[in-house]
């Protein structure tokens, strides 16, 4: 199974929620690639980040783990956890798992296949 291509992101967690949209290369087993996303936190606001990832497919384990990340848009200073995320695959339209950062914050994240390949 071939991940690379564009995915829609939505992630949910204790103090919010994320949507957005992944663009994933595979070579290999090794993945690549950006999560672009806005994040709405309750009773503070949002903002648009954008998170380099990669990580790895070991059979139908995705393990993804954040590199570093650019703060597309905020109204305010941030200071981003950079999170893991694990995901079983069982469906090639479809990928859900958890994620967990540096402040064992976790969250529930599913990525559907928008597009098959990134050119």
């Amino acid at each position: 199974m071939d991940l690379t291509g564009q995915w829609s992101f939505f992630e949910q967690f204790e103090a919010g929620f994320d949507m957005g949209y992944a663009l994933l290369k595979q070579d290999g087993n090794k993945i690549t690639g950006s999560l672009i996303y806005t994040e709405y936190i309750y009773d503070d606001g949002q903002f648009m980040i954008d998170i380099e990832v990669a990580g790895e497919l070991d059979n139908n384990q995705l393990l993804l783990k954040g590199v570093c990340y650019t703060v597309l848009e905020s109204p305010y200073e941030i200071e981003y956890c950079l999170d893991d995320r694990i995901a079983e695959i069982s469906d090639p339209y479809r990928i859900e798992g958890h994620s967990v950062d540096d402040q064992d914050l976790e969250g529930r994240f599913v990525l559907r296949r928008l597009s098959l390949k990134v050119s």
